[in-house]
């Protein structure tokens, strides 16, 4: 390759490594995004289900899940362990095929 192609290549791979890096910031950046309102709206479920004083409790903590207002606490319980694990599995994913990327491009520089 000539010293004018070459220099355009690095052009396009710098280019392509910023918009790279930009896609990331933003997809990272919205991730984010849902999670505080994943949080806010657990919280105001917590709100709306959650009932005053100990009486709720008073039989033992195994009749909890058994009393009438605890299953609404269950089904949010389990709605978050699998958003969590949900992010969990997509973030590790994204980051995955970032790094590969990132290694094929290391790779054709060389």
């Amino acid at each position: 390759m000539t010293g004018k192609t070459e220099t355009r290549v690095r052009e396009i791979r710098s280019r392509t490594r910023q918009y790279r890096k930009r896609y990331e910031t933003r997809l990272f950046s919205c991730l984010t995004l849902c999670s505080l309102f994943l949080l806010a709206g657990i919280g105001v479920l917590f709100r709306s289900v959650q009932t005053p004083g100990v009486a709720a409790v008073a039989d033992g903590y195994g009749g909890v899940l058994l009393r009438d207002g605890a299953g609404a606490y269950v089904v949010i319980g389990i709605a978050a362990f699998v958003i969590g694990v949900s992010v969990t599995v997509l973030c590790i994913r994204l980051k995955s095929r970032a790094a590969n990327r990132t290694d094929r491009t290391e790779g054709s520089e060389n």
